[in-house]
């Protein structure tokens, strides 16, 4: 039996009872969170980094650090941005969270807390460089973070990592539509509905946690380019990414999954009758085998059923709603699909 089931994707049949036994990695993973930058107006709500925005009277990037405290499968946490600011908003939590100075933009900032990671491995370890350790790697904007939801992303990555031959460059989280449809708009009340990546058996969005081990990617200078073109909904972000895709290992492939994605995205909005035809010859696992190809390392998409994970304080108006309706939406349960 498959313990990936068709799709490629994998989905743990979990009933997230509280005794519940999940797998986990040898050691604890140390969290790098990424704290954003005051350097680009663009990014920025309410004209404020958003990792400093403030919901229940914390900041998000305290919420996050504290989330992570409390979950079982996360060693040290080091969180990169402004540092002056991450220290003021850090502190007294223990000495497990450590803020980074930010570098440049986010793939920089990211090496620049691994690199003070395994500074701290050296001093203690002597091991400071480990081609296969691995990294938990989140945003700090998550005002619905769980311990719980950490840990069974952690226990899924293990699970998916152990069905491979050799560790994985990187593994994304995604949610799925089950598990965000109870924070949609409804009964006269606000809400987040974001747009999907339509498969043939799935309907998902990128959660902003992964579990890595970045020296595997052969590629990593693109991995900028992708962060900067994530916004896949805006076309012009769609086309600029087909292009770049271009000069790429497995390129022409790569550009044509990206128009193709974005023509099914087009369609269900406009409700085409080409919509069914087009979704149904989508393949997440011919996504994962392109992007491999192209950053240069296996690369495995891991469904979280938190859909929580997935819900960023991506502009002015989400973050509203995330804050009017924060107080419910954390009592939510997981849902699996």
């Amino acid at each position: 039996m498959n313990p990936l089931g068709e799709r490629g994707i994998f989905n743990l049949d979990m009933t997230h009872e509280p005794d519940k036994v999940l797998p986990a990695y040898p050691d604890p993973l140390d969290a790098i969170v990424l704290a954003g930058t005051d350097d680009n107006p663009r990014r920025m709500i309410k004209g404020q980094n958003k990792a400093f925005l403030e919901i229940g009277t914390k900041p998000l990037v305290r919420r996050v650090a504290e989330a992570l405290l409390d979950a079982d499968s996360v060693g040290r946490i080091f969180v990169v941005g402004p540092l002056e600011r991450l220290q003021a908003a850090l502190a007294g939590l223990p000495d497990r969270v450590q803020p980074v100075a930010q570098v440049g933009k986010v793939i920089a900032n990211a090496w620049a807390a691994i690199h003070a990671a395994e500074a701290w491995h050296l001093e203690r370890h002597d091991n400071a460089v480990d081609v296969e350790r691995p990294w938990l790697v989140l945003s700090s904007d998550l005002p619905l973070i769980s311990p719980e939801a950490v840990d069974d992303f952690v226990a899924r990555c293990t699970a998916v990592d152990g069905q491979s031959r050799e560790g994985n460059a990187m593994l994304c989280g995604v949610a799925e539509e089950a598990s965000l449809r109870q924070y949609y708009p409804g009964d006269g009340r606000p809400g987040i509905k974001r747009p999907y990546v339509n498969y043939a058996d799935c309907r998902i969005r990128l959660a902003n946690i992964y579990v890595g081990r970045p020296r595997k990617l052969t590629n990593q200078r693109f991995l900028q380019t992708g962060f900067e073109h994530r916004k896949a909904a805006k076309l012009k972000n769609v086309l600029a990414l087909a292009w770049d895709f271009l000069s790429q290992p497995a390129g022409w492939k790569a550009a044509w999954l990206s128009l193709r994605m974005q023509a099914t995205l087009m369609a269900e909005r406009s409700g085409s009758r080409f919509y069914p035809s087009l979704r149904a010859g989508n393949s997440l696992r011919v996504t994962e085998e392109v992007t491999s190809k192209v950053l240069g390392g296996p690369i495995r998409v891991v469904i979280t059923p938190y859909g929580e994970l997935s819900l960023d304080a991506d502009n002015e108006e989400d973050f509203q709603v995330l804050n009017d309706r924060f107080d419910e939406w954390k009592t939510y349960p997981p849902v699996d699909s």
